[in-house]
């Protein structure tokens, strides 16, 4: 009899610190699976399931299912046949079986990462830097697309100001989730690339400025304009990112490995295509950040921070719902 896992796995679901406020809308909870591996010498290893069906990938039930319909055992050959309709279990698995060899994904403390704070959304931005209250990273995030250009310009202008006067530099990032209009988004780069003819860089990248199916368009802008574009539900999983790299995408890659199934197949496809990547959450638990931040040690953008805010921010360790 070939060798077999048993299967143990169990739900999480709890409210995130600060609501996460998008283009798409408000996003207050977090709910995936804990998966955990046992060979037959008694060794384990877990991985997590983490959907985020906006981005394409399965939903908690399915997700569920799959789960109960094994039974409680599988195999390594149904790992690797696990389909892509499900790249969160394919993910959970693989990293549970990957922490079973000897070849341990798992990275309590990373070294040599830098992190990103997501700052709140809109005038609350402000209102957080004008606290008092001290950045927790060099670099921070903040979500454009939720208002009308002219009142985020205006916004943005103010939050630079307010950066400027900080004792040391912070790097911006703008993500906008993929709610601009072609328009806008010109209007932003514009801004943008006219910020970096009068000063030193401002603005790392845009983010995800066109939804997902606007590549063509973004591929234009990206040629027409100097202010790097960094593309992120457009690249959803490696059949994405293959695709985009075979026709030549000429700015950045966020990963959010954790939905992109299996991380040994997504390491293999990076050794072998040298991309500029930065990795990023899904505000998993513990266990898939720390998976994650291990594949981000070997292939991030050295002078990049991670997608992650800082380790001593809270990260829940998930426990049975």
């Amino acid at each position: 009899m070939g060798e077999s896992y048993q299967v143990n796995f169990y739900s999480y679901n709890f409210p995130l610190p600060n609501p996460v406020v998008t283009a798409h809308g408000h996003w207050e909870r977090r709910q995936g699976l804990i998966v955990e591996l046992t060979d037959q010498r008694g060794n384990r290893g877990r991985g997590e399931i983490a959907p985020l069906p906006w981005f394409g990938t399965e939903d908690l039930a399915s997700a569920t299912d799959f789960c109960h319909g094994l039974k409680g055992q599988i195999t390594p050959e149904q790992i690797r046949k696990i389909g892509d309709r499900l790249p969160c279990c394919q993910f959970a698995f693989g990293a549970a079986e990957l922490e079973l060899s000897s070849e341990s994904l798992v990275e309590t403390n990373p070294q040599n990462i830098n992190y990103c704070q997501l700052l709140p959304t809109g005038k609350r931005a402000l209102d957080y830097l004008n606290s008092g209250k001290k950045l927790t990273a060099n670099t921070v995030k903040w979500k454009i697309a939720v208002d009308d250009f002219l009142t985020e310009q205006d916004l943005y202008l103010q939050l630079l100001a307010a950066l400027e006067k900080l004792p040391r530099q912070i790097n911006l990032r703008l993500d906008a989730n993929g709610g601009l209009s072609v328009d806008t988004a010109q209007e932003w780069l514009i801004l943008l690339d006219r910020q970096r003819e009068d000063s030193a860089p401002k603005v790392q990248y845009l983010e995800q400025p066109l939804p997902p199916g606007q590549i063509a368009e973004m591929f234009r802008l990206q040629r027409n304009f100097v202010t790097p574009i960094a593309l992120d539900e457009a690249v959803c999983s490696l059949p994405q990112l293959q695709k985009l790299y075979d026709e030549g995408w000429p700015g950045l890659y966020i990963l959010k490995a954790a939905i992109m199934g299996d991380p040994r197949v997504l390491s293999n496809w990076l050794k072998t295509h040298p991309i500029p990547v930065i990795f990023s959450s899904v505000f998993e638990t513990a266990i898939a950040r720390g998976q994650v931040l291990a594949l981000a040690q070997k292939w991030n953008l050295p002078d990049h921070a991670v997608g992650f805010a800082p380790p001593r921010e809270p990260i829940t360790e998930a426990t049975p719902d």
